[in-house]
């Protein structure tokens, strides 16, 4: 079996994979504080939940955007299964053209997931078609692959969870609220404010953004949209753009990855 590995700020998301599927998920909380011991007892503990025994799994493949932390999962994964994981980085083949001015910039995690849209767009025969892939996680990303299967950047901006901390370390009196969809854009209180402008207007900045890159690839309103991340359904439930909503995009590009790379 395959274990892929996606580190995160807030959370660490893994997916076991065998013959070709993904056969479950599970995330657990990021603590820069663990040591891998600690996290070898966390993830073991779920593994055996499910059923696995860390002997079946032959191969990892790790994606990060919290460095100080890579090396500590690297360690855990090599201590549950005695296996070395492929780090997505430089040097890794990513099977597609990077065109930004430094691809080495390119963070792990959308480079996963641009990973797993190129390897949906070419099983389903839309290789001309052009794609734009949102995640809302902690920050949200908005990147593009034009009609030449070519990563040609993005934009990057505070999720909505950094915007909802925002409000509520910096103001006095605005309340905690949970990311649920607003029923209206003009709220009747405190919380239906917060979360009109937060939700709604993170659906509304999106669409404009579709809009924007849809216009600078030229490519006539037609671009397919995937969308993934833990704020995704909130926000795209307000959105005006269809979208695909893909919640394991990024450890099915680390699958794709992963394959990629052994075939190199």
């Amino acid at each position: 079996m395959l274990l892929t590995v996606e580190i995160g700020n807030s959370k660490i998301s893994f997916g076991l994979f065998d013959d070709d599927r993904m056969v479950y998920n599970f995330q657990v909380a990021t603590d820069l504080k663990k040591t891998s011991d600690e996290y070898v007892v966390t993830i073991n503990s779920i593994l055996l939940y499910h059923g696995t025994d860390c002997a079946y799994i032959d191969a990892a493949v790790i994606c990060s955007v919290v460095p100080q932390l890579t090396e500590v999962i690297t360690a855990a994964v090599r201590q549950l299964s005695g296996v070395q994981a492929m780090i997505v980085g430089k040097g890794i083949k990513t099977g597609f053209p990077i065109k930004i001015d430094n691809p080495a910039d390119l963070g792990a995690d959308l480079v996963a997931n641009a990973a797993a849209v190129i390897d949906i767009r070419n099983k389903e025969n839309k290789k001309d078609v052009p794609c734009i892939i949102i995640d809302m996680g902690t920050a949200t990303t908005i990147f593009a692959i034009n009609a030449n299967g070519e990563y040609v950047g993005g934009s990057i901006l505070p999720g909505v969870g950094i915007s909802l901390d925002a409000l509520r370390g910096k103001t006095a009196q605005l309340p905690t609220v949970t990311p649920l969809v607003p029923t209206r854009a003009i709220g009747k209180n405190s919380q239906e404010s917060v979360r009109s402008g937060v939700i709604l207007g993170n659906a509304i900045m999106i669409d404009g953004f579709i809009r924007r890159f849809e216009q600078e690839m030229k490519c006539h309103s037609n671009a397919e949209v995937f969308v993934t991340g833990e704020y995704a359904q909130a926000v795209i439930s307000a959105c005006e753009h269809i979208m695909r909503y893909i919640p394991m995009l990024t450890l099915m590009g680390l699958y794709c990855i992963y394959k990629n790379n052994i075939k190199a």
